[in-house]
């Protein structure tokens, strides 16, 4: 089968569209900036808008329930951390991990000026600046600072420093010097060859690894394509090479937040340098009838981060981890007229590996003393950023977030 000019940009750019992976060059940057003991953050982003004091529920203060008449968690249906504190029953997984000291609970995490708009809270929690529209994410400049190479041809790189998994990249990652590869499933992040002619597969590869070889161009853009195609190639073969051999060390719930999970040790038994990962569970936006969707969402969320680190546990991979969880804002206290809740402010974070210092960090809500009906944070979501990225990532949180903040010690030494 004859390839043109035209048909290897058109696959080429196929690539970029379905994500790319990284030259050498960068996996040797990478790893050459890593410690010893590798250090893995995967990032989990809760969409929607978790209802944090039905997650880490007030569950003797007479107040919870007062404002919360029909959606109020039983004190027989939670799981107490404390004489203040409780888990949602549904997170029953999570709750045996905090009883081994393996979750950190980092309460009344928001902002100034708190914004209920999904799109621009969630861009603040993304870019980690408030003050301003930014259009550079806090791990796409973690990236900038501390993954990039040489930037041989355009000044921009493709690296697998960091992977989202799902289709849609995360303005987390956008930067202006590095492109982070997006992997929705590992069928899919494959060179795709003419499906009428499935027995001329390898033929077709070949004439396109000899393409690359050969080709030359003045033209910026297409050795940027060459150079994004020959690296997406080489992993996205490693990869589908992995996907036949491995065999996971735990039973995975059958839905597509513990997939993707799945999916990230995967990953991480091929080893291709990659320091953070980043996935999402939608569906917390809960205006009304909150409590059954609201239970499955944090089953969902606790038996899938416990498959993947049960997983990882028999990799011999799971102090190399440190999961953290986040929400672009928490819900109003007082519940609405439909059984849910609408958009409010602050909300706790999860720290959850081998490597944190469990137990509750913050203050518990303080439920008499709201601002227009809103928890007042207490901890500033860039102080957590901070705190892994100086401590976690060992990067300088100055050239990520402008400054440093006050540390949250949710991280053991």
């Amino acid at each position: 089968m004859a390839y043109t000019r035209r048909d290897f940009l058109k696959m080429g750019a196929l690539f970029v569209s379905i994500g790319a992976t990284a030259p050498a060059f960068i996996t040797r940057t990478v790893e050459a900036a890593s410690s010893s003991v590798p250090r893995i953050l995967v990032v989990v982003q809760l969409s929607g808008g978790n209802d944090g004091l039905n997650t880490v529920v007030p569950y003797t203060d007479p107040k919870y329930r007062e404002l919360r008449p029909t959606i109020a968690l039983p004190q027989d249906e939670v799981l107490p951390l404390d004489d203040r504190l409780a888990f949602h029953g549904a997170m029953t997984r999570l709750y045996e991990r905090y009883a081994r000291g393996e979750v950190a609970v980092i309460e009344g995490v928001g902002y100034p000026n708190p914004n209920r708009s999904h799109f621009r809270s969630m861009e603040i929690w993304h870019t980690a600046i408030p003050e301003k529209i930014e259009r550079s994410g806090w791990i796409g400049r973690y990236l900038d600072a501390n993954c990039c190479g040489t930037a041989p041809v355009t000044g921009v790189e493709v690296s697998n420093a960091a992977i989202n998994i799902g289709s849609t990249l995360p303005l987390s990652f956008w930067t202006t010097h590095v492109l982070v590869p997006a992997i929705g499933t590992v069928s899919a992040f494959q060179f795709q060859t003419d499906g009428e002619y499935p027995d001329d597969r390898q033929n077709q590869l070949s004439a396109i690894r000899e393409i690359y070889a050969r080709a030359s161009s003045p033209r910026e853009y297409d050795e940027f394509v060459r150079t994004v195609g020959r690296g997406a190639l080489e992993t996205s073969e490693r990869i589908q090479q992995l996907a036949r051999t491995y065999t996971p060390q735990a039973a995975y719930p059958n839905d597509q937040f513990a997939q993707n999970l799945k999916l990230i040790a995967q990953l991480m038994q091929a080893d291709l340098g990659t320091r953070i990962y980043y996935v999402a569970l939608g569906g917390f936006d809960t205006h009304s009838r909150q409590a059954r969707t609201h239970a499955a969402l944090l089953k969902t969320f606790s038996d899938g981060i416990d498959a993947f680190l049960t997983d990882l546990e028999a990799q011999g991979k799971a102090d190399e981890v440190l999961i953290l969880s986040f929400s672009e804002f928490g819900r109003r206290v007082r519940q609405n007229g439909s059984d849910g809740t609408d958009h409010g402010t602050a909300a706790p974070m999860f720290a959850i590996g081998h490597k944190v210092r469990g137990g509750i960090h913050g203050a518990a809500p303080d439920l008499a003393n709201l601002v227009d009906g809103d928890l007042k944070y207490e901890i500033d979501f860039r102080s957590v950023y901070s705190t892994v990225l100086e401590s976690w990532l060992q990067a300088k949180p100055e050239q990520v977030l402008g400054r440093r903040y006050d540390p949250v010690p949710f991280l053991a030494r």
